[in-house]
This record gives structure tokens, C-alpha cells and sequence, in this order.
């Protein structure tokens, strides 16, 4: 089985640096992987789009848990986690394109953890993307 993330955008996203808003970025792991799936950041915005794809490999038993977390880029030092969404893999309906908007979880000492767009497809290895 494989899982299909296209990270397509957020909003609401929170101003982490002193001087501006955020430079978000996005995480994406699995519990039954050592991999990670990350997309590039984008410069001073609390409403990035990515639009980025990304395929991830899933156990037959369908047991994987999908992490998604936003990060805030830093230059100077190390980035800072703002929010994240634990979305269970046998929780998506398999062979079915969902496009939802997930309320993300805030970090630490963060007020609201934004919103973000991600479409998500459940298929077998080698299907066609987001092709229902």
C-alpha cells in the first residue's frame, strides 16, 4: 500500500519570528519509518502554498500513523516547532481522494496551531495518484 500527501497550503498560520510572520515548512512521518518527507519553506507568510507531493510506503496491516508537523524556519537558530495533526492511516478510506482542511494541534508556548490543506489517497503500490 502506499499513502499519496500532496501538502497544498495553510492559513491562520501563527508569527513565530520577532520581526515579521513565519517561514513555514512541513514534516511528515510515519511510525513504521525512519523517513522523513519534508517540503521547502516559504518566506514570511501566515498563509504558505506548497503544493508538494509526496508517496509514502504503508504496512499491509494498516497500522502506520501519519505525524504532520509545521515548523518555523531559522536562520540563526534552530526552527521552531509550531503545531502538528496525528492522522491514523486505517482511519482513510481507501482508494478515495480526500482534500480536508486539519486544525494542527499548537506547540509549547504557541497560541493557535493554524490550519492546514492536505489531500491524501490510499492505494495500492503503483496506482495512479490521485485518480479516485
Amino acid at each position: 500500500m502506499e499513502l499519496h500527501v500532496k501538502v497544498v497550503e495553510a492559513a491562520e498560520v501563527p508569527n513565530m519570528d520577532t520581526a515579521g510572520k513565519s517561514d513555514p515548512y512541513v514534516v511528515l512521518t510515519l511510525n513504521t519509518s525512519s523517513q522523513k518527507w519534508k517540503t521547502k519553506h516559504k518566506n514570511n507568510t501566515a498563509t504558505p502554498v506548497w503544493n508538494e507531493q509526496f508517496t509514502l510506503p504503508i504496512t499491509t496491516k494498516l497500522d502506520d500513523i501519519l505525524t504532520v508537523e509545521m515548523y518555523d524556519k531559522d536562520d540563526i537558530s534552530k526552527d521552531d516547532f509550531i503545531s502538528k495533526v496525528v492522522i491514523q492511516v486505517n482511519k482513510i478510506p481507501q482508494g478515495k481522494v480526500n482534500d480536508s482542511w486539519y486544525t494542527m494541534h499548537p506547540g509549547k508556548g504557541v497560541k493557535t496551531g493554524g490550519k492546514l490543506r492536505l489531500v491524501v489517497h490510499l492505494t495500492k503500490a503503483g496506482a495512479e495518484p490521485f485518480k479516485a
